[in-house]
């Protein structure tokens, strides 16, 4: 696996974990459905999701770096994430949602293959 590919799996392992935390609060969650408020199900799903997702964008970090380079790298892909995430939901939620939904699966799926 190149650095290229790596990196990119990392970034985009953790836009959907930023994403997937984000749309766990009451605010991001009303952009996509007309509710006040989260279902308690869907935010505990959201949230346990979000943090696996942040978690294993350390996977295509440590395969490609050392433990020390990659631990630097996943603080730097999770602000990428973040930043993706913001600028996303600002310009349109529902599609940055599915946007990033593809991405967190192509993400895992290259990651496991």
């Amino acid at each position: 696996m190149t650095l290229w590919q790596s990196s990119l799996q990392a970034l985009a392992l953790s836009m959907g974990g930023m994403t997937a935390l984000a749309l766990a609060m009451d605010r991001h969650y009303a952009q996509l459905k007309p509710v006040d408020e989260v279902p308690a199900a869907h935010r505990m799903a959201l949230r346990v999701l979000g943090g696996l997702l942040l978690l294993a964008v350390w996977l295509p970090a440590i395969r490609s770096w050392s433990a020390t380079v990659s631990t630097a790298l996943v603080l730097g892909f999770w602000s990428l994430g973040a930043l993706a995430t913001v600028a996303g939901l600002s310009w349109s939620a529902r599609n940055f949602a599915v946007v990033a939904a593809v991405m967190a699966l192509l993400g895992a799926v290259s990651c496991l293959w």
